[in-house]
């Protein structure tokens, strides 16, 4: 039992406080020092870094550089971050374990301070793979401002142009976004932390960045950013439907609205909870519209979508701590 209530402290412990980190704190301002350092940013410096060294012309030969690129960026993410879970959770156990009065002897100044040295390096990796306070932050600045600022606070939220957007439509893609970024900012890392620890938060967290930064349809990325695209996409099955799970059941609104989409690519299953949640109509100029029988979303049903992410937050939060203590249990009586 000692030993299980240790692994659970290790486990939980940076969870916890990743958490009030992220309520009190949140990501590191934009352009400042510390955003220098911070991890996703360093994934995404390495990932434009090797993006520059690849030669275009030949498609075949950009998806198999797109294939090595995702790999190596993710794959050393995860390295990293598995072999200092490795190398200090044994350690880290002994100490806590020590401490707990429950262990003989007690435990030296190094063994301490290779624990504290632990829970620093997950904590504040952890932290950085998620965040639901600038999630909620980012989609709530354009409201109540002039149309010309709310468009320009929009467009650092969404990947669209919104130079000519309107009003109702403006709600409408922060409303998208807000959905959307529930399952890659809280549902996605959170999930890979309870089921594999930190590896799994920084291997969901690393690949997103990489979709973010290369999977784009645009002229030089379209086949380097391909293997990106298309493995996020596979990834997010289940994180995806999950926020959508969540979203209904934080608000639980009436039938599922009609979805038309222009290219027959699917809908997130988010979007969709976002418009049946708040009943109104989602739609993005000449790609989808989720809705099309229902009226427009104003800035209140934006607060209203905002207020129930933020309780789907919350209630993932729980329930990460909930399954990661009980793999942890799970693996100890193995």
């Amino acid at each position: 039992m000692v030993f299980v209530g240790a692994l659970l402290s290790v486990a939980l412990l940076p969870l916890g406080v990743a958490i009030v980190l992220d309520l009190l704190v949140g990501d590191p301002r934009e352009g400042s020092r510390a955003e220098r350092w911070y991890p996703p940013v360093l994934v995404g410096r390495l990932a434009l870094a090797l993006d520059r060294r690849i030669a275009r012309g030949k498609p075949p030969r950009e998806r198999r550089a797109g294939v090595l690129l995702w790999t190596g960026t993710v794959g050393l993410s995860v390295l990293v971050a598995g072999l200092l879970v490795l190398s200090t959770d044994p350690a880290a156990v002994a100490s806590i374990a020590a401490l707990w009065g429950e262990a003989r002897g007690q435990p030296s100044p190094e063994t301490a301070l290779v624990a504290a040295v632990y829970w620093i390096a997950v904590t504040g990796w952890l932290a950085s793979c998620f965040t639901l306070s600038g999630l909620l932050r980012y989609c709530s600045r354009p409201l109540g401002r002039t149309l010309e600022e709310k468009r320009e606070l929009v467009a650092q939220v969404v990947n669209r142009p919104t130079d000519e957007l309107s009003d109702e439509l403006l709600n409408s893609a922060l409303i998208e976004s807000a959905a959307e970024n529930t399952t890659d900012s809280v549902v996605g890392p959170l999930l890979g932390y309870a089921l594999f620890g930190l590896p799994g938060a920084v291997a969901y967290r690393s690949l997103n960045t990489l979709d973010a930064l290369l999977g784009h349809r645009d002229r030089r990325r379209r086949y380097v950013g391909e293997a990106s695209a298309r493995i996020d996409h596979a990834v997010n099955l289940l994180p995806d439907r999950l926020t959508a799970l969540l979203l209904r059941l934080a608000a639980p609104g009436g039938a599922p609205p009609v979805v038309q989409s222009a290219s027959g690519a699917a809908v997130p299953a988010s979007i969709v909870a976002a418009a049946q949640v708040a009943g109104v109509r989602l739609e993005r100029k000449g790609s989808y519209v989720v809705g099309p029988e229902l009226p427009p979303p104003t800035e209140a049903d934006v607060r209203r979508v905002l207020r129930t992410v933020k309780y789907a937050g919350t209630v993932v939060m729980v329930l990460t701590a909930v399954i990661a203590g009980g793999v942890v249990v799970g693996v100890s009586l193995l």
